[in-house]
């Protein structure tokens, strides 16, 4: 037999030579051949950030700067041909103090370097850390390299073996960091704020490359959905941006009136009009389970509240959503807030203390023990606006309103059966209002009334999210949630005594319990599948005073519970790096009624050359209206009892987006988006001569309603962003939409919320004051179309001394424009551990007084203005420690 042991080294050797000679080959070609093109430049009279931009575009090399440290660098002309990048860089740095350097496949710009061991440069310091995770799977990816961008040096860190990094003594203001992993996409995070008082901590999404792009990516993370599954008419915010916008008080919903298409048409309330929709199609989600309202003064069906329960403290990145939502979602038809709490500092303490004329809260959050990944965060407010009342500035007119809140989030990581979050938010408001007339006129007895209304809400949940493996995971939601409001209205009669006119007690509460599977089959395709069941229950009492029959009228009561059941199932395909499509479908069905519908989905977005991208969406969506509205009575001439609205069907919706985005740079973007939305099944009365519908809130007991209705909104959007860069940023955002409704007679009339145009305007600019001190500048202005109401019969008013309107012109009448514009300073106080923060937001700084309604006054005998706040200055100090 041969013996195996031994090589024939002849021709073993020579066929070695020959293969690491091609092996060398082929890594010449690909590591030299590659990472050094050959370019011409031409470039005259340009300036710095130009001449790199072209470098860019012509060897598909990265180039990283600081725009501080390139400021001072004169415009260049500079003629070279058959040149690498790195011997135009030379040239072009030449008469800089700026030098260059390789970090795999970026280059980094950087001041030249005395020493190898430069000291840290004084000021305060602060520690950035963060995960890095696949956006597709949600697995924590390990050995990602993360660069700050921002710094005068080069610096940053590597992510461990759970996709964790922290890079520590970093300068305090804001950053950009540039994150990069083989075989994916780099992300590029803005607007980072670091402070003294507390680290800053953040979560950053890798998009897993087919082949290698083309073109370099310039933005892959800010104001990109969270939702891996969304394309169309989505958009990302943080806790930061919340309290950023010049009078937006940390709140959510009022934030979120500067994106496109997002209007309201009160001051003093939360309502958020998306695209002329109703206000009650909305969709709240915390924690990934749906919620009621999370707003004080909210009221099931007529209210949509006025301050937000969720405080800034606790948020963490959360979606909004303006239509075609992708399957995931459901039982929404105008918009969606996607809402996520933040995990607590799970390595240090930390405490925030805030007061103002709104109220006090106070916070804290840290780790439960060393050496344990797991975490707490709370955050409790009580709050008062009879400050400001007491101030002369009238938030609103005779009453006396206050809230308090309260909410925690507990993250539990465990070794073996993956993670735990136990979580809740909880509030109640109550507001007063009273007004007793003089006596000096026989007449004013009509004016007197007297109004208490109490409001609640309280959700909380456990979560469990599993990964099966590193490509598949189980998130499971159980939760419980209630809603309540009970007003007891009462107005003055000729006698000068108060009698009550109005009562009801509204009360809902929901157990949910919610669950998907998500897997990312390969790098192209992403599936997911889950399953949500609701129990709604109910227990509602209404009634109104009845002058004629000198008794009560019951409008609604009830008790009870029914169900509600969702599925869907979808997926992600990446067709190639830049065409990317997802579809699927979504089942629900409402019991009460046993009404149920198949909704499709279907979204596609093209990137281009030059940093474009086209994105298409489609979705069939429904919703059922508020429970109420089922239960209103009817009375036949006998005394029996109806109830005509029992079985009414889910409102349906079909979506249509079209969308086209340009990066124009690293740090503004254009976008421009198109819709057009038919809404079929509207509830509207079952007679050609009533035009109420309960899209307008509330719910009336003189009409029996009917699926015959039909809504259509269309409408261009237009954004204009630059994200915070150079200690400034801006926003422009412009909408004009068309948005009506169509009852029984077949005809179309306006909504009550086709405002027609929306348009606005934000700014801030950032400073150093002193070497401790921080200073922004905040601005925000608002244009939009005035409010709509039905026209007013002068003729017939006068004669009856009281407001009557044309009831067959339904919202014909527009009032004049909404303008305002609010502004706001931010002083920043830096020292070691802590950070304090004094702020004034004034809203509407030109004290105009926009028009909430018009009615007629019996004593002028004309046609009178109700209108919004006017001044109002918030003024707020926050400690972080």
């Amino acid at each position: 037999m041969k013996n195996l042991t031994k090589f024939p080294t002849s021709w073993f050797r020579q066929a070695l030579v020959i293969g690491l000679a091609v092996l060398l080959s082929l890594l010449y070609r690909n590591v030299y051949g590659q990472a050094a093109p050959k370019i011409d430049l031409d470039l005259k009279e340009v300036t710095f950030e130009e001449a790199v931009e072209e470098l860019i575009k012509k060897t598909d090399i990265n180039i990283i700067y600081n725009n501080e440290q390139i400021k001072d660098i004169p415009r260049v002309t500079l003629q070279m041909k058959q040149v690498t990048v790195e011997e135009a860089l030379e040239e072009l740095l030449k008469e800089s103090k700026l030098t260059y350097r390789k970090i795999n496949e970026t280059i980094v710009i950087g001041p030249i370097e005395d020493t190898p061991n430069t000291p840290l440069p004084p000021g305060f310091k602060q520690t950035l850390r963060g995960t890095i995770y696949d956006k597709d799977s949600q697995a924590p990816l390990s050995f990602a390299t993360v660069q700050v961008i921002t710094t005068e040096t080069v610096k940053g860190a590597i992510s461990d073996i759970d996709g964790n990094f922290s890079i520590t003594n970093l300068p305090i203001g804001r950053h950009s960091i540039k994150v990069s992993f083989v075989g994916y996409e780099d992300a590029f995070v803005n607007d980072i704020l670091l402070g003294t008082g507390k680290e800053t901590i953040i979560k950053v999404s890798l998009t897993e490359q087919l082949t290698n792009l083309s073109e370099v990516v310039v933005t892959a993370s800010n104001g990109e959905p969270i939702n891996e599954m969304a394309t169309v008419s989505a958009k990302s915010f943080d806790a930061e941006e919340t309290k950023r916008y010049a009078a937006s008080i940390s709140d959510p919903a009022r934030m979120a009136l500067v994106f496109a298409g997002v209007a309201t048409t009160d001051d003093a309330s939360n309502e958020i009009v998306i695209r002329g929709n109703s206000p009650n199609w909305m969709l709240w989600k915390l924690e990934g389970v749906e919620i009621p309202s999370p707003n004080h003064f909210a009221e099931e069906g007529y209210s949509s509240g006025a301050i937000s329960i969720v405080s800034a403290n606790m948020l963490g990145n959360s979606d909004f959503y303006t239509g075609a939502f992708s399957a995931d979602y459901g039982n929404a038809l105008s918009g969606i807030f996607d809402l996520k709490l933040r995990n607590g500092n799970n390595q240090a303490y930390e405490h925030t203390f805030q007061a103002g004329v709104l109220g006090v809260d106070f916070a804290s959050e840290g780790p439960f023990k060393k050496g344990y990944d797991g975490s707490y965060l709370f955050n409790y407010r009580y709050s008062t606006l009879g400050l400001l009342n007491a101030l002369n500035f009238a938030v609103s007119e005779n009453a006396l309103p206050s809230y308090q809140d309260l909410s925690f989030k507990f993250n539990l990581p465990t070794k073996e059966v993956g993670t735990f979050a136990i979580w809740g938010i909880g509030g109640l408001s109550k507001a007063v209002e009273h007004f007793e007339p003089d006596s000096i006129d026989c007449e004013d007895w009509k004016y007197g009334y007297h109004d208490d209304t109490y409001t609640g809400m309280y959700a909380y949940g456990v979560t469990h999210n599993y990964f099966i493996d590193n490509n598949s995971f189980v998130e499971t939601v159980l939760s419980h949630s209630k809603s309540f409001s009970d007003q007891n209205y009462e107005e003055m009669d000729s006698s000068w005594t108060l009698s009550p006119r109005f009562q009801d007690d509204l009360n809902k509460g929901s157990v949910r319990l919610s669950s998907y599977y998500n897997r990312k089959v390969n790098s192209r395709l992403t599936m997911r599948t889950g399953a949500i069941l609701s129990r709604l229950n109910y227990n509602y009492e209404s009634r109104g005073w009845s002058n004629s029959k000198n008794d009560w009228l019951v409008e609604v009561d009830t008790e009870g519970h029914t169900y509600l059941y969702q599925g869907y199932l979808m997926g992600k395909y990446k067709f190639t790096d830049k065409i990317v499509a997802t579809g699927g479908v979504h089942y629900m069905r409402f019991e009460l009624n046993k009404d149920q519908v198949i909704e499709p989905r279907l979204s596609l977005a093209v990137g281009m050359k030059n940093q474009q991208k086209l994105t298409f969406g489609y979705g069939r969506h429904s919703r059922h209206e508020s429970l109420p509205l089922y239960f209103v009575r009817t009375y036949a001439d006998n005394g029996r009892i109806y109830l005509p609205n029992r079985m009414l069907e889910l409102t349906r919706a079909s979506h249509y987006v079209i969308g086209y985005e340009k990066a124009v740079s690293k740090y503004l973007n254009f976008k421009v988006e198109g819709y057009y939305q038919k809404v079929n099944n509207l509830p509207v009365p079952n007679n050609p001569d009533k035009y109420y519908t309960p899209i307008f809130g509330g719910f009336s007991d003189q009409d029996t309603l009917v699926n015959k209705g039909q809504a259509r909104n269309i409408g261009l959007e237009l954004t204009v962003q630059r994200t915070f860069a150079n200690n400034y940023y801006f926003l422009v955002t412009s909408s004009l939409f068309d948005s009506k409704y169509q009852p029984l007679d077949g005809k179309w009339y306006n909504g009550e919320y086709n405002l027609n145009y929306v348009n606005n305007f934000v700014v801030g600019k950032e400073f150093e004051w002193g070497e401790n001190k921080r200073v922004g500048l905040n601005s925000k202005v608002m244009w939009t179309g005035g409010k709509r109401q039905y026209p007013i019969d002068l003729e017939r008013s006068i004669a009856e001394e009281e407001t009557y309107t044309f009831e067959n012109q339904p919202w014909a009448y527009q009032t004049r424009d909404y303008f305002r514009i609010d502004a706001g300073v931010k002083v920043h106080f830096y020292k070691n551990g802590k950070e304090q923060v004094i702020s004034l937001d004034i809203q509407n700084v030109t004290n105009r007084l926009n028009t909430w309604a018009e009615y007629y006054d019996p004593q002028t005998n004309q046609v009178e203005i109700a209108t919004m706040a006017g001044l109002i200055p918030i003024l707020n100090y926050r400690l972080e420690f």
